[in-house]
């Protein structure tokens, strides 16, 4: 068992219990026990309850964390904006496949085929706005990291992106990869050489 986590506030403990929850539901999906959670976050597991009702409240919340968007656009926003084109691309796709790794993961393990309804309802509201919604500030985010150096290339930066978006997914997800993930400076440099003008 591990050893206790000392006391915190209930806000915090609910973090500390999630982010174990996380971490024990990407192995062993709705399997896992609460009380494997709570050896996790070293916690008795009457204190998990306390912070959450039921199991089944505790992994919903888990779930709501995992699909946060938050991270990913702090993640881009940091990309140092003085380097080289490619190593801000390479940067940006090395973020976005760590978050798509990590919900491939997760929808395996729970068994679920889609992210949960909070964020499939959040993608239903904004597909048809391409103004709105944290996808499109994402989209927004990765051509303003080209747009400085439009110029080399034989797309807009916006179609570039697009394509990035596309074979990041593509390359990143285990059915069609097949296990063998694209590393992020292929992906890249796969987009780039057939983009960027001919010097």
């Amino acid at each position: 068992m591990s050893p206790r986590a000392p006391a915190l506030p209930p806000d915090q403990r609910r973090a500390v219990i999630v982010t174990a929850a996380l971490g024990i539901l990407r192995v062993k999906g709705p399997s896992a026990t609460t009380r494997e959670i709570a050896d996790a976050a070293g916690i008795a597991e009457g204190t998990l309850f306390r912070a959450f009702a039921t199991k089944e409240d505790l992994i919903g919340a888990a779930l709501e964390q995992a699909f946060e968007p938050t991270p990913l656009i702090e993640a881009l926003a940091a990309i140092e904006p003085d380097q080289l084109l490619r190593e801000r691309l390479v940067a940006a796709v090395t973020i976005i496949q760590t978050r798509y790794l990590e919900v491939f993961e997760l929808l395996h393990a729970m068994g679920l085929v889609h992210p949960p309804d909070h964020d499939r309802r959040s993608h239903d509201t904004h597909k048809h706005d391409r103004g709105s919604g944290w996808q499109q500030q994402v989209i927004d985010q990765l051509v303003a990291l080209v747009a400085p150096d439009a110029e080399q290339l034989r797309v807009p930066p916006a179609q570039l992106i697009e394509v990035v978006r596309l074979l990041t997914f593509a390359g990143s997800h285990p059915i069609l990869t097949r296990g063998s993930v694209l590393a992020p400076d292929i992906i890249v440099d796969v987009l780039l050489d057939g983009t960027r003008k001919a010097r």
